[in-house]
C-alpha cells in the first residue's frame, strides 16, 4: 500500500475511531447569530433593505420582515437554505438574483447564513431590543452592584458559578460533570501559554490530590514567560500589529518589534490594565514626566497609535485617514464603540455626533506620527527617540561630527575630489583635442574628430558621476540637518507629543471641506459634560487616557476588557459583539455576570492575571466538554454554560505545538527581523516589499505584513493586520486538511516527533504511550493501541515491498503514525 494512502487511512481511522470530533457550527445559538449572521446582514444588506430604504419592497432587518418578503416573496425559508432566495442572492449563482451587486459574499459568510437558515433562522429577542429615545443604554451607565444569589443545589459557591447557576435554574439546565484532570491541564496550558503540556507535568497533575492542585497549576502557568507570548498575541490582534506600514509599497518597519515585545512584557509583568492603556495612548507624555529608567519603555508603548495604517505614496499622505484609523481602533478596542461612522455625519446608531468625533480627533491631530518610508521618500523619519531630552547632548556631539564629515565630503566632491579632478582633466583633454583637430589636415581630421568625441563622451560620464555623488551628498546633508541630533539616537516606531490642536469639522469626511471649529472634548453619551480637563500644552492625550479609566467611561472600559478575557477562555464572549457595545451591539447573555466581573476587575487594581484566576478557578471553567441531550434540547448553543465548549487551536498554538512536539521550538526572543539594509530600499507600488522569514521561534514572532498576508497564518484564520481583530474566524476548509497531510513543514515535524519517540522510549508500547501523552495529554486506549500496532506492521510490510532497508523502516513507520496523530481532531481541538 502506498505510504501516503496509509497515512491518510490512519488519519481517518483515528479521527473517526477514537479522537474528538469537531463540533458543527451551532446555527441555532444566539452567539452564532450575533457573531456570524447579524454583522453580515448589517454590513451588506440593511443599507438597501432596512428602515431607510426597501429595495424591491424587501426589508432584512428582522425575521418577520424576511418571512414577509418583498416583491418576489419571502427572503428565507427556515430550515431550507437551498430554497432561500437570500442565500441564492449572496452566492451569485442565479443570474437574475445577485446581491450585493459588488460581488458574492465570502464563502465563510455564505456558510454561516446557510447554517443559520438550516437551524430555522432564529432571531434572538436581544438582537432587536434597542433603547427608546431618551432611555439610557446599559453600556453607557455606571456599573451596577450585583449580589450573586446562593445556589440551593450546592454546585456553586464562587460568585461566577452562583451567577451561572442562576441561569441554569431559570432555564431548567444542569451542569455536566467536571473535566478529568488530563483534559483540564491541557485546556489550561493551551489557554495560558499556548503550548501542549509536557507528559511528566500531565502525570504529576493527574496524581496530585491536593485541593489546591489546579490553583497551583494556574499560578505556575501565569508565572511562565510564555504566558505573555500567548496573551500578548490577543492584544496584538486588537492593536492591528504588523511589521510593515501598509502604504502602497508596504514599507518595512524594523523597529515595530519593540512594541510587540513591550506588549508581551507588559502581560508577563501584569501591568495594571488602566496603566497599560495610559502608556499606549500617552506613554510619550508620561515618559517626559519620569522616571528616566521608564522613558524608553513608555515611548515604545505608543506603538499602539503609531501602528495606524499608512496610505499613499508620499510622506504621511492622507493624514486624516491615519488619524481616522487611530480613532477607529482606539474606540473599538478600549470602549467597544464604532466611532468611524461619525467621521462623515452624526452616527446613525450610537449617540455620537460629528462634532464629538472631531473633538476626539484633535487629541491625535496634535500628535506627531512616525514615517516608515514610501515610494516617493524611501528614508524613514520622524521616529521617536528612546532617550530623554537631557541625554541628547551625547548625540549632539555625534551629530556635529557627522555633519562636518558630510560637508567635507561634499566640498571634496564639488572641487578637489577624484571625480571632480577627473572631470577637469577630461575637459582639458577635450579642449586640446579640438584644437588639434582644427589644426590637422583633411586627411587626419576624421580620426582626430573621432578621438575628440571619445574624450567628450568620457567627460560627460565623469561629470554625471561627479554630479550624482554631489547630489547624493547634498541630499544626505539636507536630511541629516532636517532630522537633527535625534536621528542618531536609538528610536522607536512611536508617536511624539505636539502642540494643543483643535480642528474643524471635515464635512462629509473631506479634509478639503471644513466646517466649524470644535474644541477637544469627549462624547456626551459617555460623559454628560462633554468636556475634559486639558493641560495648557501638548496634545492632551494623557488627560484623555486618564478619562477612559478614571472618568465616567471607566465602567465601559472595564466591561469591554473582561468580556474579551472571558471570550478567550470560553471561546465566546458574554457580549457577542466584543468591539461594539453600542446600540447596534448585542445585549449581554449574562448581564449580571458582566457587571460583577467588571467590578471585580477594577477592585483588583485592573489585574488581568487576577481575572484569569477568578475565571479559571470557577466550576464553570472546569466543566467537561461532554454532550448532554437534555440540556441540548433546551440550550442548543450552550449559551447557559452547562458544559465547556470544545475549541480549535488558533494558528499560533497549532504551529507552536507542532514545533514543540518535533523538538524544534525555540523559546528565546528573536529580536529584529532580517530586513534588507535601509539604504537599499526603493520599494514602490509596482515593486512592493514582500518577504517571508523562516523561523523556529514562537509564532507571535513571525514577521507579518499588511499588504501580503502570511500564507500559514491566513490559511488558519490569523488576524487581518490592516484592522483591529476582535474575533478570529473559525472556518474549516479543505486547504487546512491538505496542509496538515501534505505540508513539508508538518512532515518534517512528524519525522522529528517520531525520532524523539524512538530515542526516548525503548519499545513500541512505551513509545505509543509517550506519543499520546505528548500529542493529546492522555495515554492511548486499548483499541487505539491495537489500531496503531496494526498500522505499524502494515506500514513496515509496505516499506519492505518497496525495497526500503530494514534499518529505515521503523523510523518511516513511526513518522507515518506521527503524521496521523498531528492531523487528528484531538490534536487540533481542546476539550
Amino acid at each position: 500500500m502506498n505510504r501516503t494512502l496509509i497515512g491518510s487511512w490512519l488519519s481517518t481511522v483515528l479521527v473517526l475511531g477514537g479522537t474528538a470530533l469537531a463540533d458543527a457550527p451551532e446555527g441555532a445559538s444566539e452567539a452564532f447569530f450575533e457573531l456570524r449572521v447579524r454583522p453580515v446582514l448589517a454590513d451588506n444588506c440593511v443599507k438597501c433593505h432596512g428602515q431607510a430604504k426597501q429595495s424591491g419592497g424587501l426589508r432584512l432587518d428582522s425575521r418577520e420582515a424576511m418571512l414577509s418578503g418583498g416583491d418576489n416573496g419571502p427572503a428565507v425559508a427556515p430550515g431550507d437554505p437551498e430554497g432561500s432566495p437570500l442565500l441564492l442572492a449572496v452566492r451569485h449563482t442565479d443570474d437574475d438574483l445577485k446581491m450585493p451587486p459588488a460581488g458574492p459574499l465570502p464563502r465563510a459568510a455564505q456558510d454561516d447564513l446557510a447554517a443559520w437558515i438550516a437551524a430555522g433562522a432564529p432571531w434572538p429577542a436581544a438582537a432587536a431590543s434597542k433603547p427608546i429615545e431618551g432611555q439610557a443604554h446599559w453600556a453607557f451607565e455606571p456599573l451596577r452592584a450585583v449580589a450573586p444569589p446562593e445556589d440551593p443545589t450546592g454546585w456553586a459557591s464562587a460568585p461566577i458559578d452562583r451567577l451561572i447557576a442562576a441561569g441554569h435554574r431559570s432555564q431548567g439546565l444542569h451542569p455536566v460533570a467536571k473535566a478529568d484532570r488530563r483534559a483540564l491541564i491541557r485546556r489550561a496550558t493551551f489557554d495560558l501559554i499556548g503550548l501542549p503540556p509536557e507528559p511528566d507535568r500531565v502525570e504529576a497533575f493527574a496524581a496530585d490530590d491536593r485541593p489546591d492542585a489546579f490553583a497551583r497549576l494556574v499560578d505556575e502557568l501565569l508565572a511562565s514567560p510564555q504566558y505573555g507570548e500567548r496573551w500578548g498575541r490577543d492584544w496584538l490582534d486588537l492593536a492591528r500589529y504588523a511589521d510593515t506600514a501598509g502604504d502602497n509599497s508596504d514599507y518595512p518597519i524594523p523597529e515595530a518589534h519593540l512594541y510587540r515585545d513591550y506588549v508581551i512584557d507588559a502581560f508577563n509583568a501584569d501591568v495594571p490594565y488602566d496603566r497599560f492603556l495610559h502608556e499606549q495612548i500617552a506613554g510619550d507624555v508620561m515618559a517626559a514626566e519620569g522616571p528616566p529608567e521608564e522613558y524608553a519603555r513608555r515611548v515604545i508603548a505608543t506603538g499602539f497609535l503609531a501602528q495606524a495604517k499608512r496610505f499613499g505614496t508620499i510622506k504621511l499622505e492622507d493624514m486624516h485617514q491615519i488619524i481616522e484609523d487611530t480613532l477607529n481602533t482606539t474606540g473599538q478596542v478600549v470602549l467597544g464603540l464604532s466611532l468611524r461612522c461619525a467621521r462623515c455625519h452624526d452616527h446613525k446608531f450610537d449617540p455620537i455626533s460629528a462634532n464629538e468625533y472631531y473633538a476626539l480627533y484633535g487629541f491625535f491631530a496634535g500628535t506627531k506620527y512616525p514615517f516608515a518610508g514610501s515610494e516617493e521618500d524611501h528614508k524613514p523619519s520622524e521616529f521617536a527617540p528612546l532617550v530623554p531630552p537631557d541625554a541628547m547632548k551625547a548625540y549632539e556631539a555625534q551629530f556635529a561630527e557627522k555633519l562636518a564629515e558630510l560637508k567635507a565630503n561634499l566640498a571634496e566632491a564639488e572641487s578637489t575630489g577624484e571625480s571632480a579632478a577627473k572631470a577637469g582633466d577630461l575637459a582639458l583633454s577635450a579642449a586640446v583635442a579640438e584644437f588639434v583637430a582644427e589644426a590637422a589636415g583633411p586627411a587626419d581630421r576624421a580620426a582626430t574628430t573621432q578621438a575628440v568625441e571619445a574624450v567628450k563622451a568620457e567627460l560627460a560620464q565623469a561629470v554625471q558621476r561627479r554630479d550624482r555623488r554631489v547630489k547624493r551628498l547634498r541630499d544626505d546633508l539636507a536630511k541629516l540637518e532636517k532630522a537633527g541630533p535625534a536621528s542618531l539616537a536609538p528610536r522607536a516606531y512611536a508617536v511624539r507629543d505636539g502642540a494643543p490642536t483643535d480642528v474643524k469639522v471635515q464635512i462629509g469626511g473631506d479634509p478639503g471641506k471644513l466646517g466649524e471649529l470644535v474644541h477637544r472634548g469627549v462624547p456626551k453619551a459617555l460623559d454628560p459634560a462633554g468636556t475634559i480637563d486639558l493641560p495648557p500644552s501638548g496634545s492632551g492625550r494623557l488627560a484623555l487616557a486618564h478619562w477612559l479609566t478614571e472618568g465616567r467611561p471607566r465602567s465601559l472600559t472595564a466591561r469591554v476588557m473582561v468580556n474579551r478575557i472571558w471570550q478567550q477562555h470560553f471561546g465566546k464572549p458574554i457580549v457577542a459583539t466584543p468591539s461594539d457595545f453600542g446600540l447596534r451591539g448585542a445585549a449581554p447573555t449574562h448581564p449580571d455576570l458582566l457587571e460583577w466581573l467588571a467590578a471585580d476587575f477594577t477592585a483588583s487594581g485592573w489585574s488581568i492575571k487576577a481575572m484569569h484566576r477568578r475565571i479559571m478557578l470557577s466550576e464553570t471553567y472546569q466543566l467537561a466538554s461532554e454532550h448532554d441531550s437534555e440540556n441540548s434540547a433546551i440550550d442548543t448553543g450552550n449559551v447557559g454554560y452547562w458544559r465547556f465548549d470544545r475549541r480549535p487551536l488558533d494558528a499560533e498554538a497549532l504551529r507552536d505545538g507542532l514545533l514543540a512536539l518535533g523538538g524544534d521550538l525555540r523559546l528565546d526572543r528573536p529580536g529584529a527581523h532580517p530586513f534588507p539594509a535601509e539604504e537599499t530600499w526603493a520599494f514602490s507600488a509596482h515593486h512592493q516589499f514582500k518577504a517571508l522569514y523562516p523561523s523556529e521561534h514562537r509564532s507571535v514572532y513571525l514577521m507579518v505584513q499588511r499588504l501580503h498576508p502570511h500564507p500559514y497564518l491566513s490559511l488558519f484564520n490569523g488576524p487581518d493586520t490592516s484592522m483591529t481583530t476582535a474575533s478570529r474566524d473559525r472556518s474549516t476548509v479543505a486547504l487546512q486538511a491538505l496542509y496538515l497531510l501534505n505540508s513539508p513543514f508538518v512532515h518534517d515535524q512528524a519525522r522529528r516527533f517520531a525520532g524523539r519517540l524512538l530515542a526516548d522510549a525503548a519499545d513500541a508500547p512505551s513509545r505509543l504511550r509517550l506519543a499520546y501523552l505528548r500529542a493529546f495529554g492522555r495515554p492511548p486506549t486499548s483499541a487505539e493501541e491495537s489500531r496503531a500496532d496494526e498500522f505499524l506492521a502494515s506500514y513496515e510490510q509496505s516499506l519492505a515491498a518497496e525495497g526500503l532497508p530494514p534499518e529505515r523502516r521503523g523510523e518511516e513507520a513511526w513518522s507515518g503514525l506521527a503524521r496521523a496523530l498531528l492531523a487528528s481532531n484531538e490534536f487540533l481541538y481542546v476539550d
